[in-house]
């Protein structure tokens, strides 16, 4: 179990990776510029930086990983491991030209099932069943709420932008702290009011403030679903010991 939880992260760097590089490397080629707009600035040069600095994370602080991929006795620094996660994760937050969803979603799905994979290891330790679950069911919810960054055009676009950067951001580290707790075997309660109001307070400011543009529909529905899990479960857990 613990090799095929290493094997899905490797499945989620390798496809996530793949596909924001030839992103990046179809924008070089197309004659339009890293740089064209103040916009198209940001998201590159954050995707540049994210890939590199998962680079030098990957093969100068995970040796533990690789070697878990191949021997089953090996212990994983899964702190480093999910911060690289994370790391890699804010490059996938940023719409570039020539983004493929459909290869990001498969990525992600990857990582989901290692998160699975890793509460089904931790519910054999006994414990509290349901808040193990539920809480993991928060958690993937509340990544889909994190909201990709798309061009706006809006008279207030500048600010819009410079929120939603922030924003995704914030959230990305939230993900990132809560996936720790996962892959630690400490994912029992998640339901954390500093994440759950960073993550409704932005994203509420984020879908009023384009409101008349366009409905940012996806992350909507996501933070509307992950408030009624969180108020939800704060009132469950409260009668489970």
């Amino acid at each position: 179990m613990k090799t095929a939880i290493s094997w899905t992260f490797l499945i989620y760097f390798l496809v996530l990776f793949a596909e924001r590089a030839q992103s990046l490397i179809r924008v070089f080629n197309s004659g339009k510029g890293f740089f064209s707009t103040g916009f198209s600035s940001y998201v590159n040069t954050l995707t540049l930086l994210s890939l590199t600095a998962t680079l030098v994370l990957l093969v100068g602080f995970n040796g533990s990983f690789w070697h878990s991929l191949f021997f089953s006795n090996v212990t994983v620094n899964t702190n480093m491991l999910c911060i690289t996660a994370g790391v890699l994760l804010l490059s996938g937050m940023v719409h570039t030209d020539h983004t493929i969803p459909g290869i990001q979603f498969a990525s992600y799905g990857a990582l989901i099932i290692g998160l699975i994979l890793q509460t089904i290891l931790t519910a054999q330790q006994g414990g509290s069943l349901f808040k193990l679950w539920y809480s993991l069911a928060f958690l993937v919810v509340f990544s889909m709420a994190i909201p990709v960054m798309y061009e706006a055009t809006i008279k207030q676009a500048a600010l819009f932008h410079v929120i939603e950067a922030l924003t995704a951001f914030v959230l990305v580290i939230m993900f990132t702290f809560m996936m720790m707790k996962v892959m630690n075997g400490q994912g029992v309660d998640l339901l954390m009011w500093l994440p759950f109001l960073l993550m409704l307070v932005p994203d509420a400011v984020i879908i009023m403030m384009r409101w008349k543009e366009s409905v940012n529909t996806f992350v909507l529905i996501f933070s509307s679903l992950s408030s009624v899990l969180f108020i939800a479960g704060k009132i469950i857990f409260r009668f489970i010991k």
